[in-house]
């Protein structure tokens, strides 16, 4: 019986190691998005690894300042893996010029537009950063005018 408990304690401990994560050594990164210097409230960063960048990259969404922090992963991991990311920028504006939330999905407002010009926030953005070894902070800058307030 006690080799039973013994063995039943071992699988559970492998288990748990197992559950533990990816093994990807994430770090915190917290940033603004800018338009020509003013902040993009509102807005999606989407940080979408490199070639040489493990990971799948990070998400963040802007307060009303442009403020921003990192989740790296589907599970809600803090943080992403240090590297060369593009980053996308998206914010939907509704036909009234009405800035929506981050969340709001194109299918309950189909007559939304995007606010960040193409090439920003499409998949092909030219906008890159490099998150260095111990996270930090980053400054995201858009170099075009965007629509709507703020």
């Amino acid at each position: 019986m006690r080799q039973l408990r013994y063995f039943a304690a071992a699988v559970s401990l492998l288990w748990c190691l197992g559950c533990g994560g990816d093994g990807l050594r994430r770090v915190r990164v917290q940033g603004k998005v800018t338009a020509q210097g003013v902040p993009i409230a509102k807005a999606t960063v989407l940080f979408m690894p490199g070639e040489a960048t493990k990971g799948e990259g990070g998400i963040g969404t802007a307060d009303q300042d442009g403020n921003f922090t990192l989740t790296g992963s589907r599970r809600g991991d803090e943080g992403v893996v240090a590297g060369k990311y593009k980053v996308r920028v998206s914010r939907l504006m509704d036909k009234d010029g009405t800035i929506l939330p981050a969340d709001a999905k194109e299918a309950d407002f189909p007559h939304a537009t995007e606010s960040v010009p193409a090439p920003y926030s499409s998949p092909d953005s030219p906008l890159e950063i490099t998150v260095p070894e111990a996270g930090g902070t980053v400054i995201v800058e858009v170099p075009a005018k965007i629509l709507g307030k703020k």
